[in-house]
Formats: structure tokens, sequence, C-alpha cells
């Protein structure tokens, strides 16, 4: 009996069609990708319930001859490449072959197209596979392409598709990453009929990165545009100054040669380009549009060209690094003074505010005085006649005192006993999800908790160095000079938690820190791309396990955790991220009562 079957053409295009098209997004992505391969200026896209029963891309580019309509949605017909050398070679977004053809296998797809040879209009439409005939069609100009009603014929797939909503969202997000890196073209999005994105053809890269920034608030003056180049590739960085950011990588956006790709490596590059310019577990805004040479990009890696390989990455990531660091300005947000007229009266109260913290062996005392602006507060009511009111209101008071000093001899109980355990202070509370306020000997202190625990972090990785070993190595995708480095340093590692080992020509972690098991591939990444001195390798690495495992702004912090945290930073001789940012300041109680207007 036989078990082996021969696949009908039918089936064995939606199998393959899986690979390409996966929801609305994937169809306009390939549409437009042709759209833009074509030569046009103008696009327009329409869709309707998210793309599941319509994806619509009008074009004014070159068109579609009547010879090509009678091959085009045919597995493996392109125009864009002809022979295996061309794959090393590739200078527009589509290549394959196979994307017409796997929409065609899943939709109702038609394809309208002005002929300029003939000077006429042609039309075809290819119903899941079912191709029909071409006949003659009225348009003008460019192309049209409808595919209509996803995956009807498999509701298998059709059940995994999202909410319309979700959809819509992913298919506006399309439209908006490939106009960034394509401002000579004019875009205008519509779902459902309204109109979502309308981007005018820009006069540069910078302008049209604006056309997105600014709504979101963010000035032309917090954006710069820096420029570089090598032998081999041109960058070219639209990213926000020190004063913009937010606490996600979301909006760095990397392109290569026109094409939106996810590379964490060039990301990662992005992040250290600013360095300690941003605080901890922040991220800029910036796109970072590469022009490299074809023949060291391969894009044929995945069906959907998400990823690419760039044999030149260790090179681009250094210029991106170092570009950056040369050229992204420091900006403080400025106080105002009609703002805060008594906080900032002269340069010596502000430099003292941002003095760094030294330790002191004193104890502070938990109470402030109050009882005196208590009784004048008390005594300013104005009180009635009923001499019961009376009594009975000095009883409430009397209780209310009572349960004060008892709560304040519960906090005594919390401080540490142990008068060498180091100096005392008060929890006062958490602001804003982020600083972490304390009193301490007349004074008041604001910690920034990510860069605080980020030290805490960096100090014990470096004192105690904790292993875990891997229960599967990761492989390091190192360029040779990389190899060759770790080749005779790889011992640097190993001092600093991270056991490295060669199998054949390739270089495995096996072992990392423990606080380091869920960052794996930023340690991974940081490893292919670095070589030098040890101090600064392993000032880098610890570095970066010290700000991912870390807690993060907007992270809510119980008493527990904030009081070890803050313990461990009155301890410090010198609180500073491992960035070298300081994350302390503080305010003599003298200081807030001048700002209120207090001077007794």
């Amino acid at each position: 009996m036989r078990n082996i079957n021969q696949l009908s053409s039918r089936v064995a295009a939606r199998i393959a069609a899986g690979e390409v098209i996966e929801r609305p997004e994937s169809i306009l992505r390939e549409l437009l990708d042709n759209a833009l391969d074509a030569g046009a200026d103008e696009i327009v896209i329409e869709i309707e319930n998210g793309g599941i029963d319509r994806v619509k891309v009008s074009d004014n580019g070159k068109g579609i001859t009547r010879d090509d309509l009678a091959v085009i949605a045919t597995r493996h017909a392109t125009s864009k490449i002809e022979k295996e050398d061309d794959l090393y070679n590739i200078k527009t977004l589509g290549f394959r072959g196979e994307a017409l053809y796997s929409i065609a296998s899943v939709t109702r797809l038609s394809i309208t197209s002005f002929d300029r040879d003939e000077g006429s209009g042609n039309r075809i439409v290819i119903d899941n596979g079912e191709r029909g005939i071409i006949e003659k069609a009225a348009i003008s100009r460019g192309t049209i392409i409808e595919a209509e009603n996803l995956f009807m014929d498999i509701p298998a797939r059709r059940n995994f598709l999202k909410r319309p909503q979700s959809e819509a969202q992913s298919c506006r997000n399309l439209v908006l990453s490939r106009s960034l890196s394509n401002p000579a073209v004019s875009f205008k999005f519509y779902s459902d009929g309204a109109l979502k994105l309308n981007f005018d053809k820009a006069e540069s890269l910078k302008e049209r990165v604006m056309m997105f920034y600014r709504p979101m608030g963010i000035a032309d003056a917090d954006v710069m545009h820096l420029k570089g180049h090598d032998d081999e590739f041109s960058l070219d960085i639209i990213a926000t100054t020190s004063a913009r950011f937010r606490s996600d990588r979301k909006e760095i956006r990397i392109y290569v040669n026109g094409r939106p790709v996810e590379e964490f490596s060039l990301t990662q590059a992005v992040t250290y380009g600013y360095g300690e310019l941003l605080p901890g577990g922040s991220f800029p805004y910036a796109a970072v549009f590469i022009n490299d040479n074809p023949e060291l990009v391969d894009f044929n890696i995945h069906p959907a060209k998400r990823e690419v390989k760039l044999r030149n990455l260790k090179d681009i990531h250094h210029a991106i690094v170092l570009l950056l660091k040369n050229g992204i300005e420091r900006k403080i947000p400025e106080i105002k003074a009609e703002e805060t007229p008594s906080l900032f009266n002269g340069d010596e109260k502000v430099e003292e505010m941002r003095k760094p913290f030294f330790q002191s062996q004193g104890h502070y005392s938990l109470h402030s005085d109050r009882t005196g602006e208590a009784k004048r507060g008390y005594d300013a009511v104005e009180r009635p006649q009923d001499r019961a009111w009376i009594e009975k209101a000095k009883e409430i008071r009397r209780e209310r005192e009572e349960r004060r000093r008892l709560a304040e001899e519960n906090e005594k109980n919390k401080e540490f006993e142990n008068e060498e355990s180091g100096p005392k202070f008060r929890y006062v509370g958490q602001a804003f999800n982020l600083f972490l306020i304390a009193e301490k000997e007349g004074e008041l202190y604001f910690v920034d908790q990510h860069a605080a625990h980020e030290r805490i972090i960096y100090d014990e990785l470096i004192s105690k160095k904790t292993v875990q070993p891997l229960l599967i190595p990761i492989e390091i995708d190192a360029e040779d000079d990389v190899v060759r480095f770790l080749d005779k340093n790889s011992s640097i590692y190993g001092r600093l938690g991270i056991m490295l080992e060669k199998k054949g020509d390739k270089w495995f972690i096996t072992a990392l820190p423990s606080v380091a098991r869920d960052i794996e591939r930023e340690v991974s990444s940081f490893i292919a791309l670095n070589t030098g001195d040890e101090k600064e390798l392993e000032s880098n690495v610890f570095a970066i396990i010290a700000c991912k495992a870390a807690v993060k702004a907007g992270d809510r912090l119980d008493r527990y955790s904030a009081e070890a945290i803050l313990e461990k930073v009155f301890m410090m001789e010198e609180p500073a991220c491992p960035h070298g940012r300081t994350f302390l300041i503080r305010l003599k109680e003298k200081e807030l009562r001048e700002m209120v207007g207090r001077t007794k």
C-alpha cells in the first residue's frame, strides 16, 4: 500500500502561499513593493474590514504590458531577476517571484494595468488559482490591484486572522513604515472609506520623518539629521536629541536599501550611540537609513523578507554608534523661573542640590517638629459654645495623637537597629513610579529607582559573578575578526561569568551570570560585534546586564523593595549608574521651608 501521495498543484500552491501570506498586511506589503519597484510616486491604498474583505493598491507606475499579464501571478514569474547571480545584487524590493502567485492562490485577485506599448488598459482576474481571460479595461495610467476575500476557501486559516480593527492597524503601520523611507512618493491610506494617512511628497528624509513626529508633539528643534558614509555604505539617521525619549524601542526603525528590517544588533547600535545621554531604561526616536552595496546584502533568507544578512554588519554597527555619539546633542529640559519662583534663586542652590551624596554615619530622627504648627492650625478653627462637643473633640484629638504615636513607634521599629549596618533614613514613598523619596538627617532625597538598582546589580556582578549553565548553548554569529579575538581572549568573558566554548569553527555561550538569563540575545550580540580592552569589555557587558535586569521606570515597588534599594544607595560613596549618570538629588529642610516662605 502506497503511503506517499503527490499533492495537487492547488494544494501545493496554498501550502507555499502560507509562507508568504499570513494576513492582509502581507498582501499589502507585496503590493506596495511592486508599486514602488514600478517607479510610482503616487500610491493610494484602500482596505475594507481590516483588509480581510479587500486590499486595493492604485499607483501611477510604468504599468504592465498585455504579454506580461499572460504570465503574471504564475509560479516563479518575476521581472526583477533573470539568473542566479542576480540574487547577489538585488536592487529592488521584490525579487522572489512568489508574491502575486501566493496572493492569487488564497484570494480573488484582479489586476488592471495600462500598457504603454498599446496605449490601452487590460485586466485579468485570478480567483483562488483559477485564471480568467485578459480583457480590455478603462485605465489611463499605472496599475490597480485588488485582492478580495482572503482565505475565503480556507476557513481554518481565516479563523486565525485577528479582529478587523487589529488587521487595519497593522496595515496602517505598514504604510507608515514604507512612507518613511520613500519621501519622494505620496501615500494615501483609506480604511473603510475613511482617510487615515495622507503623506504628501516631501523634499527630504527629515521632512518626511517629521510628518510622523510632529503629531506626537516632537518639535523640529528636537530632531537632528546625521549623515555618514564609508567606501561601501552611507548612513542617514533622523533622531531626537536627548530631550525626547520613550520607554521602549518601538520607534527605533532600521532600513536597509529602502527596506524596513528587523536587525537587533543595529537597534542595539542606536542605544549604544546615545549611551548615558538618556535615563536608564529609556530609548530615543530614531530612523536609520542604510544604503549598502547590494553585493554585501542578502535578503533571500525569509519568504516575507523580514530578515537581512549584512557582510559588513560590524562596520555599519560601529559607524552608527560613532555617528550618534559625536552628533547627538545633550539637551536638559528647562525649568522656567516663573513656574518655581523660590526653587532656584541662585546658582549656589542648584549646585548644592546636584552634589553627589557622601556616606554619613549619623542617625536620623524620624520625628519632624510639627506640634507647634498643629496647635496653631487647631486654634484657628472657630469653636462652638457647646461644652459637651468640646470635650468630645478633645477626646477625639487624644485618640488621634495616640494613634500617631503608635504609628511613629512602628516606623522606628522598621529602621535598621544595628548602627554599623549603615546610615538611617525614613522611606517616604514613590513618586511617578520612578523616584524613591526618603528623609535622612534633615534632608529629602529623590532616587531614580532604575538607575539605582542598575548600579546595585552592577556592583553585585562585579563582586560575585554568579554563573548558571545553559541547557542549550547559544551560538555567537560573529565575523572573522571577532572569532580571531575570541580564539585568544575568550578567558576575558570567563572572568565575567560568561562561559564560552568553541565547537568546530563556531563559538557558543555555555553559561551566563544568573541575572542575565533573560537577555541572552543582547549578550550574544555584544560578544559578536565587539573586541578590545578587557576593562572596557567588562564595563560594557555588566552595564548591559545591569540595565536589563534592573527595575524599570514605571514599575510600582512595595515598601520593602524600595527600602532595600535605598539602604544600598546610602552605603555608596558615589551614587552613579554604570553609564556614569548620577541618579540622586537632595533638598535640605531649610530649602524646602524657604520655598513656601517659612523662614523660622
